[in-house]
């Protein structure tokens, strides 16, 4: 994960630091987006990160109003013993501040490294540590949703409006498309059954965002809740799977032992019915089209998740019998 190669690299700017009664630490962050410094704060290390804010007044209430869902969350999580970064309350009392058309956040820092394509730890443990966050996060009330939040029931409509010719998409891919997201929609009402449970998922369970520490390595965290929102935990093992679950970072197709291997480990430690297991490939493929759906919203025409979707879809029955036969 790299930064915007326009974004400057050098430390933060020190009225930040002193605001929050901060001390820049050597190393070096990259998140997903913006930018981001290891820090300490009162003998706690930390990540201290820097996203644009936008302009709109509208737009920046929406915007803080996700920050302060999600650190609630996390203050809440991390306050039930699992291993997620814990906000820190560094700006008068608070975790995150907009200042000069930024938006800083600090949260503690979890020490390791992201697991990514290592052979090591397994890929049961991987999914038995996602079974362990969904023990942990049914003890969290869901009282509403995150404000930035697409779950997967609103993408159909999305992809069934006039968006796609809005950003230009070709007429073949279009086609495609919205037969792909008329499918969701009828196998996700069909599913309502069996996916009813809703808890704060972390929506990007992957291997890239589990950390592991030790010798051999053992996984020791997870991070990077950007995605988090209420949702059926399904979706999160479909999530974390429509990544790692393939051979490798560029494939477009899923191996299936990994798949296997991961809802072992889930099962062992967060049990799921015959009648569950027979949902996760739903949201699965549903990931693709949720990723696009997230770009039209943003007015981006990005399609390149269409081919594994595709795959997923011309072999729904082999993925369903893995994860069936896993659990």
């Amino acid at each position: 994960m790299c930064d915007d190669p326009g974004v400057d690299h050098g430390p933060p700017p020190v009225p930040i630091l002193q605001r929050g009664g901060l001390k820049a630490l050597p190393g070096e962050i990259r998140p997903r987006e913006g930018r981001a410094w290891l820090v300490d704060w009162q003998g706690t290390r930390g990540i201290l990160r820097r996203s644009a804010a936008p302009a709109s007044a509208t737009s920046l209430a929406r915007l803080t109003d996700d920050v302060t869902w999600l650190h609630v969350f996390l203050t809440r999580l991390a306050g039930l013993g699992f291993p997620s970064p814990r906000p820190l309350p560094s700006f008068d009392g608070e975790s995150w501040t907009v200042t000069d058309g930024m938006l800083w956040e600090a949260v503690s820092f979890l020490p390791g490294q992201a697991v990514g394509w290592a052979a090591e730890p397994s890929m049961e443990e991987i999914g038995a540590l996602l079974g362990r966050y969904h023990v942990t996060v049914r003890r969290i009330e869901v009282t509403g949703q995150r404000p930035s939040a697409l779950p997967l029931a609103d993408v159909p409509g999305i992809l069934l409006s006039a968006r796609l010719e809005a950003a230009r998409v070709s007429p073949d891919t279009v086609t495609v498309i919205r037969h792909l997201a008329a499918r969701l929609a009828r196998d996700l009402s069909a599913a309502r059954p069996s996916d009813g449970e809703r808890v704060i998922i972390h929506g990007d369970f992957t291997s890239d965002n589990v950390v592991a520490d030790g010798t051999p390595p053992r996984p020791a965290g997870v991070i990077d809740f950007a995605l988090a929102h209420a949702e059926t935990p399904l979706a999160d093992i479909g999530y974390g799977l429509w990544r790692s679950g393939r051979p490798h970072e560029e494939a477009d197709h899923l191996d299936l032992h990994r798949v296997r291997r991961f809802l072992r480990g889930y099962a062992a430690a967060a049990p799921i019915s015959a009648d569950e297991a027979h949902v996760i490939p739903v949201y699965l493929r549903g990931r693709g089209l949720q990723m696009i759906a997230k770009r039209l919203r943003a007015g981006r025409a990005d399609t390149h998740m269409l081919a594994e979707v595709r795959w997923l879809t011309a072999h729904a029955a082999a993925v369903g019998d893995a994860i069936a036969a896993a659990v």
